[in-house]
């Protein structure tokens, strides 16, 4: 990378309030190392405690999500790799995420998220404690959950949470039949 460059992304990272930004690999040992830099970054930066919690939890569920979702790739074993940005915006603080996903996934994905942006905080939460009751999950074969990662996410964001799905002929590996998935949750 030329030197420019990096200021450049500095910059840019700079302006648009990025407190911590990360891209590569995820494993229970990156985002287990990733979640104690957040922790003492968030501190660093004054963040009211009731902010940190929700950021926090925001940041767990969005780097589960790439860990056990994200495509990772053609090679046999291969990584999941992802990006994940937590920032500041006045008041507020985001989070953010992105990582490839296969195509098959996506009308789930979209089937799981486009309610949640229309429902109120309280029927997020009673939706939240509906599937802790819930043991359908357990017939899902993709979820490796409950399924309330992304309502967990919903219910700790001040507004509706956004989410964009980036259909890319071919990614930077060659790749067919994925696409780009970013979320994004304002706290």
């Amino acid at each position: 990378m030329q030197l420019d460059v990096f200021n450049t992304f500095r910059c840019t990272a700079a302006d648009n309030g990025i407190l911590f930004y990360y891209t590569g690999e995820f494993s229970q040992n990156v985002v287990a190392a990733i979640g104690d830099t957040l922790r003492q970054r968030l501190e660093t930066v004054g963040a009211p405690q009731t902010a940190r919690r929700k950021v926090f939890s925001t940041f767990v569920e969005m780097a589960q999500n790439i860990l056990h979702y994200a495509h990772p790739g053609d090679a046999e074993g291969a990584p999941k790799e992802g990006a994940l940005a937590v920032g500041r915006d006045g008041e507020r603080f985001f989070v953010v995420c992105g990582n490839p996903i296969q195509l098959e996934h996506v009308p789930r994905l979209q089937e799981k998220l486009e309610p949640l942006r229309r429902m109120t905080v309280d029927e997020i939460k009673a939706a939240y404690r509906e599937q802790l009751r819930n043991e359908d999950h357990e017939a899902d074969g993709v979820s490796k959950g409950a399924g309330l990662g992304f309502l967990t996410v919903a219910r700790d964001a001040a507004s509706p949470i956004d989410y964009h799905i980036a259909f890319n002929p071919e990614n930077e590996h060659g790749s067919q039949g994925r696409a780009d998935f970013y979320l994004r949750a304002l706290i």
